[in-house]
C-alpha cells in the first residue's frame, strides 16, 4: 500500500523510457541553443520551465498536459501573467506568487493545465535583467518560440512510433 502511494505513476516500458529520454534530450538542447542566441547567454531560468515541460511532453505523450494546447496556451499565459505582474507590482515576493497562483488559476478554468507555466510565469519576475528588460516581448520570444519548438519536436521524434503518436488526434464533436 505505502509503495504504491509513493510510486502512483505507471512505469514506462523500456523502449517508451528510451525514446521519451532521447526526446527529451534534443528537445532541451534545441530550447536552450534557441533562448541562448535570443537572450544573449542569459537563459538558465527559462530553461528549467522547459525542461519540466519536456519531461511531460515526451515522458508521456498521450497525456492530457502534454497535448499541444496546454503546452502553448498555458506557457503563454504564464509569460503574460508574470510580465504583468512584474511591470504592475514592485514587491518580487508578492508579484512572484501572484504570477504562478494567477496563472494556475487561469489554466485550469480554461481547461489547459500544463504545470511547468508556473516557472514561466516566476521566471518573468525573478529572471533577472536579460528577462524582465524584455517587457512583453518575453511572451513570443523566447516562451512561446520554444513552447512551439518543443511541440513540433514532439510531433516529429514521436512521429516513428504509432503507439506515441502525438498529439493525440482530435475526438469528433457530438
Amino acid at each position: 500500500m505505502f509503495l504504491a502511494w509513493l510510486f502512483p505513476a505507471p512505469k514506462l516500458k523500456p523502449k517508451d523510457a528510451v525514446i521519451g529520454a532521447v526526446g527529451a534530450f534534443l528537445a532541451i538542447g534545441a530550447t536552450w541553443w534557441l533562448s541562448n542566441r535570443l537572450l544573449d547567454g542569459n537563459s538558465p531560468i527559462l530553461a528549467l520551465a522547459m525542461g519540466a515541460s519536456a519531461i511531460i511532453i515526451f515522458m508521456t505523450p498521450r497525456g492530457p498536459m502534454a497535448q499541444p494546447g496546454p503546452v502553448l496556451i498555458a506557457h503563454t499565459v504564464g509569460a503574460v501573467v508574470g510580465v504583468s505582474t512584474n511591470e504592475v507590482l514592485d514587491n518580487t515576493t508578492l508579484a512572484a506568487g501572484i504570477a504562478v497562483g494567477l496563472t494556475a488559476l487561469i489554466i485550469t478554468t480554461l481547461g489547459c493545465t500544463h504545470p511547468p507555466s508556473g516557472g514561466t510565469a516566476i521566471s518573468a519576475v525573478i529572471g533577472g535583467e536579460a528577462i524582465t528588460n524584455l517587457g512583453y516581448e518575453y511572451v513570443w520570444r523566447p516562451v512561446l518560440l520554444n513552447a512551439v519548438l518543443l511541440v513540433v519536436l514532439a510531433v516529429v521524434l514521436n512521429a516513428p512510433f504509432a503507439e506515441r503518436r502525438y498529439p493525440l488526434p482530435l475526438r469528433p464533436s457530438s
